[in-house]
């Protein structure tokens, strides 16, 4: 038998950096929120499927919550709400935003630390849900096979009956992933909502074709002139191709019941930015045993 092969250097720092992009880019909260403050056509999406298939109120499981962008609407809609997140910063925020809310939406949101491969729902909130969700490219950062099949194993663990899981992703840019990496983009003047300075914001990355993972670098830097140091934050994402992602799926149990190019429930086309995608566990048939003559 061969011996296994040593991991090179590169592929080594290309762990490293895949790993502190699936971080970064949610440790400072603040700045996440300031960011985001005008995204608000997936929360309408996500208000409107949840009254869709639960009406009034129901229980909901939100995987990747954040701060709560989504979380905290859903709460104050009526329904009963369990976030997961493992950015510490991300869900000190949303604890914050909860205590805000008024008693009774208070009462019905609940947050908990869990990976997105191996979360386990404390027993208080572990009964079956028949609506778990994953907005804004949450499920982009499952970067193997094997780590997406562990997330929709846990999603299944506690869908109700009957339920769906609803998420979106990106739609693969092909023009946008092969950008000159060297080159900076989408530069942009803001003030920074901790310290009132004004910066610059712009961005670059590269491209593994193979690992269909985008290592993306966010610049910040004053923009007053003054000396400062530029700050610069990595994320990393996984890209699914919309044949590619149907057949994960499936391959884990489900079926897309629905599939959509925007948050206004359009058809997915091309030329769509984002793929939104509900999916239900896939009816198992059983073979009818042959009749003995």
């Amino acid at each position: 038998m061969a011996s296994p092969r040593k991991r090179s250097s590169l592929e080594e720092l290309g762990d490293d950096l895949v790993d502190a992009g699936s971080r970064e880019h949610y440790d400072d909260a603040a700045l996440y929120d300031y960011e985001y403050r005008r995204r608000r056509a997936d929360v309408t999406f996500y208000r409107e499927l949840a009254r869709q298939r639960l009406g009034a109120g129901g229980r909901i499981l939100e995987l990747g919550a954040g701060s709560g962008r989504v979380s905290v609407p859903l709460a104050r809609d009526g329904h009963t709400v369990t976030a997961v997140d493992q950015s510490a910063a991300m869900l000190a925020k949303l604890r914050t935003r909860a205590a805000a809310l008024p008693a009774a939406a208070r009462a019905r949101l609940d947050v908990v630390a869990g990976d997105l491969r191996t979360f386990t729902l404390p027993a208080r909130v572990a009964a079956p849900y028949p609506l778990v969700i994953a907005a804004f490219n949450v499920l982009e950062h499952l970067y193997t096979r094997g780590e997406v099949a562990a997330c929709l194993a846990r999603v299944a663990a506690y869908l109700a009956p009957g339920g769906a899981f609803a998420f979106d992703v990106q739609m693969p840019d092909l023009a946008w992933l092969s950008r000159d990496p060297t080159k900076r983009w989408a530069r942009t003047r803001f003030t920074d909502p901790s310290t009132g300075r004004a910066m610059l914001y712009s961005t670059n990355h590269d491209y593994d074709p193979v690992g269909q993972i985008a290592l993306i670098r966010l610049y910040y830097e004053p923009a007053d002139g003054k000396p400062g140091p530029t700050r610069v934050v990595k994320l990393s994402q996984r890209k699914f191709f919309p044949a590619e992602l149907e057949a994960l799926v499936a391959h884990a149990g489900f079926r897309v019941s629905a599939r959509y190019g925007d948050f206004s429930f359009a058809p997915l086309e091309a030329g769509a930015e984002s793929q939104v995608l509900v999916c239900e566990r896939a009816e198992i048939r059983r073979r009818k045993s042959p009749s003995r003559r």
